[in-house]
């Protein structure tokens, strides 16, 4: 699947897509890079891809 991510900063909420200003929040999305997943978040409404800059440690695997 194509798609472009948008980078945005954080203010206080992010719950208003900056796009289309659909206002109900978001579905999320996680992509793996190298030692880190990626937390993206996915406008229901127009279907942009953003991301705030969240991520998480890839956990070892035992």
């Amino acid at each position: 699947m194509d798609y472009e991510v948008t980078k945005i900063e954080m203010k206080q909420t992010f719950k208003e897509c900056p796009a289309c200003q659909y206002s109900d929040g978001f579905h999320s999305m996680f992509q793996k890079e190298d030692d880190v997943t990626r937390w993206l978040f996915i406008c229901p409404a127009c279907h942009r891809v953003f991301d705030i800059g969240f991520t998480c440690p890839v956990p070892c695997s035992n």
